[in-house]
């Protein structure tokens, strides 16, 4: 079994069909089982961790960091990164953590530019906690990946490009939490001035009323249906706002970044094949490839 897991899907583990409810299920099986960032952290080593912390995807790191009551329910990637650690390090033939930004890949399908940049920061500072420990353990290696390319986002160029990519900076809401809160029956007015309170943004009331149009079709799950909100629509209008855009909403066929640091971290080549580096991670870790 795990020693320690942590993330979101609390729908999959309570209120199922099936009627079982699976929190209690790892509680009797001995497990510390963590629903707020408060109990994780006073999660000790002597019992298996299950943290889970939403009931659905984890939320983007803009919206927790803007959001008071998310940022006392719901831990940063780095605060779980740090826990976890902390809680294996004493393993005595060590231990093998996977920590992943899930939440980039979802922002880039979205054409979600706010909800990118601060997860992928997010994740930039789970890799200062790894690296940090690796430093100082000297016999740990970290690698950092990705599995894939997501639709192009780029920073494009304008007399304006440096001013409105500052917008970032004052934006507060993920382009997913600021389109999910529109109701059918706001008008484009309203519309309007949600956008500018929540992300600085003026657009204009014909780009409101198109915005609005694309609500009138959605079917009874309404707004909380997200693959059904007008995120092309919207990406391509904030992309006049702060010269990021998108070259699709699909997985791109990119060179990827890989990079790795620590004991063996000398085997890494200029280019390798993504699915080569099963192969080095199960060396790694001294676990025998049976497949």
């Amino acid at each position: 079994r795990f020693d320690v897991m942590m993330g979101g899907g609390a729908k999959y583990f309570e209120g199922r069909e099936d009627g079982r409810n699976l929190f209690a299920e790892y509680a009797e099986q001995g497990f510390q089982v963590s629903r707020e960032k408060s109990t994780m952290l006073k999660a000790d080593s002597g019992k298996p961790v299950l943290g889970i912390f939403d009931k659905d995807g984890l939320p983007y790191d803009i919206d927790r960091l803007h959001q008071p009551n998310l940022q006392e329910k719901v831990p940063s990637l780095a605060e779980m990164t740090t826990k976890a650690i902390d809680l294996m390090k004493s393993h005595t033939h060590g231990f093998v953590l996977q920590v992943e930004g899930g939440k980039v890949d979802w922002a880039a399908h979205s054409n979600d530019a706010p909800a990118l940049l601060y997860d992928q920061i997010a994740f930039d500072e789970a890799i200062h906690i790894a690296i940090n420990f690796a430093a100082k353990d000297q016999n740990t290696l970290v690698i950092i990946t990705t599995d894939h390319g997501n639709s192009n986002p780029g920073l494009y160029y304008g007399s304006k490009a440096d001013e409105n990519f500052d917008k970032f900076l004052t934006i507060r809401r993920s382009n997913d939490s600021l389109l999910m809160g529109i109701k059918k029956e706001e008008t484009p007015a309203q519309i309007l001035e949600k956008i500018k309170e929540f992300q600085g943004i003026d657009i204009t009331i014909e780009q409101s009323q198109n915005i609005k149009s694309k609500y009138l079709y959605l079917d009874g799950d309404g707004v909380y249906n997200a693959y059904k909100l007008p995120f092309k629509e919207y990406g391509q209008i904030t992309a006049d706002h702060t010269s990021v855009s998108f070259g699709g909403m699909d997985h791109t066929g990119d060179f990827v970044e890989l990079a790795m640091f620590g004991p063996g971290s000398e085997r890494l080549k200029p280019f390798v094949i993504n699915t080569d580096l099963h192969q080095l991670m199960l060396d790694a870790a001294e676990v025998e490839n049976k497949f």
